[in-house]
């Protein structure tokens, strides 16, 4: 807030600066005519009596006139010349030679004719008041400043709520509208971003719930196929390859389903968080036990660390532990030697989940794009290499769930480094 503060500042400042200068130096000789009248009424009964003063007091004695004058006045009188006469503008030697008292435009400068044809020029000495338009002029910055902030601190406080509206709507909270009372400078605004956020949100729902309910409608299918296939069991070789071929592509596609109802249930928040405490320690090995013979296959080999690791974090285990199964199976598939695991405390009571591996790594313009559903980085890789690219995606939304996020980078084993960071929740809480 307070870099646009203080460009707001600066420019009305510079708007007042240029206003003032415009009015003092421009103003006069706009209205010359008029100022010029309303100084000679007020200044009448003094040329009259200055007038009357110089007249009385010809020739030799009116120079001590002057210097008598000069000593008891502020202006500074002089007897012009006719060269000096000479050099005034036409305009001021109009009003000389009708008689009037001619003003010079920046209004310090007076000319008085007397009836002999002498001109006298007198020029104000105005007095020292830079203190007093130091307190001014500060007066006026600090009223501009007062009036500035209370402008900016209402408008700030509506942009924000709707930036924390954004903000929120972004980060999946599909149900997040900007609240702003109508008086608002910018409650039009607001409006148009509900209605695009009331578009948006139908949208995706309805686009979730036809994905969760062709998920679930597979499942029956899928389940009556696996009943047919093993109701056809024959003891003929070349028949047995082929229900085993058809029973792997119905597990798998049991699976995918599987993924698809769960990512589904926690996009649209259907699944409540069961938050208890865990132990870390615990939690981790459970994990690794699970993956341990899958890994020792691939010759790669599984280290768990937990020095740095906070004793217990309330969260749920079975969507935590899922998302660690799904990063240490994706690392397994690229890894060339070892996966890592670790465990530790992160800033704010946080707790850091991270797992890392010494494959090729992902490049830094793809990791962004890698939890998207249905991804795969590599066009050659199969459902057999990549998986269905959906692991990835139940990883990020099971940390949304939870508060967090899931962070990628590239390991210091050279492959990719992804990071789970869980914030601290309540028990009570859920999605």
């Amino acid at each position: 807030m307070l870099r646009p503060l203080i460009k707001l500042y600066l420019l009305v400042c510079l708007g007042v600066a240029a206003a003032v200068l415009f009015i003092n130096y421009a103003f006069i000789p706009m209205f010359h005519e008029r100022f010029s009248a309303d100084v000679r009424e007020g200044y009448k009964g003094y040329v009259f009596v200055l007038t009357d003063y110089l007249e009385r007091h010809s020739g030799a004695e009116r120079a001590a006139a002057l210097a008598r004058l000069q000593e008891n006045a502020q202006e500074r009188f002089r007897v012009l010349s006719q060269a000096d006469v000479a050099r005034l503008s036409s305009k001021e030697q109009r009003d000389l030679r009708a008689g009037k008292l001619a003003m010079s435009l920046d209004g310090k400068d007076y000319y008085l004719s007397l009836r002999d044809g002498t001109v006298i020029h007198a020029r104000t000495v105005e007095a020292d008041n830079t203190d007093i338009n130091v307190i001014a002029y500060g007066v006026v910055g600090l009223t501009t400043l007062l009036a500035v902030i209370a402008w900016v601190h209402f408008h700030w406080r509506d942009l924000r709520k709707l930036q924390e509206a954004a903000r929120s709507f972004g980060a999946g909270n599909l149900a997040t509208r900007a609240t702003l009372k109508k008086k608002s400078n910018i409650y039009a605004l607001a409006q148009q971003f509900n209605d695009m956020a009331e578009r948006i949100q139908a949208s995706i729902l309805h686009q979730r719930e036809m994905m969760h309910g062709i998920s679930h409608e597979l499942k029956t299918p899928i389940a009556r196929l696996e009943f047919g296939i093993a109701l056809l069991q024959t003891t003929e070789p070349e028949a047995q390859a082929r229900q085993a071929a058809l029973s792997r592509d119905v597990r798998e596609l049991d699976e995918l389903v599987t993924e698809l109802l769960t990512l589904s249930q926690l996009e649209q928040g259907a699944t409540n968080l069961v938050l208890m405490p865990v132990a870390v320690g615990e939690l981790l090995d459970s994990v690794a036990a699970s993956v341990a013979n899958d890994v020792a296959d691939r010759q790669i080999e599984l280290s768990v660390h937990m020095a740095d690791a906070p004793a217990e974090h309330i969260c749920d285990p079975r969507l935590v532990a899922r998302a660690l199964l799904n990063l240490i199976r994706n690392a397994s598939r690229y890894a060339s030697h070892a996966i890592t695991i670790r465990a530790e405390a992160g800033p704010d009571e946080t707790l850091r989940l991270t797992v890392e591996d010494d494959g090729p790594g992902i490049p830094e313009a793809d990791r962004k794009r890698v939890f998207e559903p249905f991804l795969r980085l590599d066009a050659s890789r199969d459902r057999h290499t990549g998986g269905f690219g959906l692991g990835l995606a139940i990883v990020r939304r099971i940390a949304l769930v939870h508060g967090g996020e899931v962070v990628l980078d590239r390991s210091a084993l050279g492959g990719a480094r992804f990071v789970i960071v869980l914030p601290v929740l309540g028990v009570e809480a859920v999605v």
